[in-house]
């Protein structure tokens, strides 16, 4: 999907060389950066799109080797987030209702067609599409997310029912001198418990729009560092932050992203001293977090893996947590219209790296300074 309509690709199909023209004409001057191309049947219209991913498609009802319905749904099962109106010169109430049920997401009559209009729907099918995706992508994440939370809560709720079931068994035998370490078993179950419900909670909260303001990168994660200081110190471990940066954001989120990526950071770390070294920079119109710790390390295999719900490299009783942390951090970071990434080499460490919007004018100022 495209950024902006600054980059937006739209394609006219139609047979009509002279309403091509047309279309396409007034079209350019209603999106005058987005880039506009013509094809003339659907057969080309197929080859080109796996080769070109348009973002909205606008098809002629009557092409001479498809109509168009059933060109939209051979689309739409191939591509189902991509944007497609119907336009065509015999439209009505029935045919537009035949369309959208066809997978069209918008439908247009020729007759109706101006600057304004084709502009409006354009816009409008590719902000419909958009919304399609990110709605199916939430629903992906909610139910991957709800399975792994389930997998992740039997083990805790089973430990309870059995720790409870044996202390009662003690005290009905008065055989009590085992009673207060099957309760110190209890207790950490439940905290475990506890801990994945918290985890639920912020899954949850993150399912919301956050408010968006300009952050001091560098004071955002100090803040965050205080919040676990006694974990850092602890495992005598250090964190140092270079440079300054400002970014478009959500301070709370941030700050548990930071939180998460630092605490795995020490957490995975076989160092006497665990080390992570925080770098801010900008590039490209963006603010730039890099996360760098001297830990055990990431095999290639797992990169993509990690930040998947209940994504655990290690068994728990090797090293404590919910396997949630990295699918927070994900959301965390999109949420915010950011991207995170990671490397790293075994034995030698694992890097972090999280890209945020600028703020508008340091944004301007880099793009003159280019």
């Amino acid at each position: 999907m495209a950024d902006s309509k600054n980059s937006w690709k739209i394609v006219f199909v139609d047979d009509d060389d002279m309403a091509l023209d047309v279309m396409c004409r007034l079209a350019q001057q209603g999106l005058p950066d987005a880039h506009i191309s013509r094809l003339n049947s659907a057969t080309s219209l197929m080859k080109q799109t796996d080769l070109n991913r348009f973002d909205c498609i606008i098809l002629d009802y009557d092409l001479p080797d498809a109509d168009g319905m059933t060109c939209a749904q051979t689309l739409r099962e191939r591509f189902p987030h991509l944007a497609i109106v119907l336009c065509t010169g015999a439209g009505d109430e029935m045919l537009a209702a035949q369309a959208i049920q066809s997978g069209v997401n918008d439908y247009i009559p020729k007759s109706r067609i101006s600057v304004e209009a084709l502009g409006r729907t354009i816009t409008n099918a590719i902000t419909l599409a958009e919304r399609g995706r990110i709605i199916d992508e939430q629903r992906a994440d909610i139910e991957t997310f709800a399975f792994a939370l389930a997998h992740d809560f039997k083990q805790p709720v089973r430990q309870i029912m059995t720790f409870c079931q044996m202390i009662w068994d003690n005290i009905v035998t008065e055989q009590n001198a085992e009673t207060p370490r099957l309760i110190s078993f209890v207790i950490n179950a439940a905290d475990r418990l506890d801990r994945l419900v918290e985890v639920m909670s912020e899954f949850s909260l993150l399912n919301r729009s956050p408010d968006i303001d300009i952050l001091d990168v560098g004071q955002t994660i100090r803040d965050a560092l205080e919040s676990i200081r006694h974990y850092i110190d602890e495992r005598a471990a250090t964190v140092t932050i270079e440079g300054a940066l400002h970014v478009n954001g959500n301070a709370d989120l941030l700050a548990l992203s930071m939180q998460n990526i630092i605490i795995n950071g020490i957490k995975y770390n076989q160092s006497k001293c665990p080390n992570i070294v925080i770098t801010l920079t900008e590039d490209q119109g963006e603010g730039i977090i890099t996360i760098q710790d001297n830990g055990i390390g990431i095999e290639d295999q797992y990169l993509d893996y990690i930040f998947q719900p209940l994504a655990r490299l290690h068994g728990k009783a090797e090293y404590e947590g919910a396997g949630l942390g990295l699918t927070l951090c994900r959301k965390a970071i999109i949420a915010q219209a950011g991207t995170i990434s990671c490397t790293s080499h075994m034995e030698e460490g694992t890097e972090f790296k999280i890209a945020l919007p600028l703020p508008f004018e340091t944004g301007r100022r880099l793009a003159n300074a280019a």
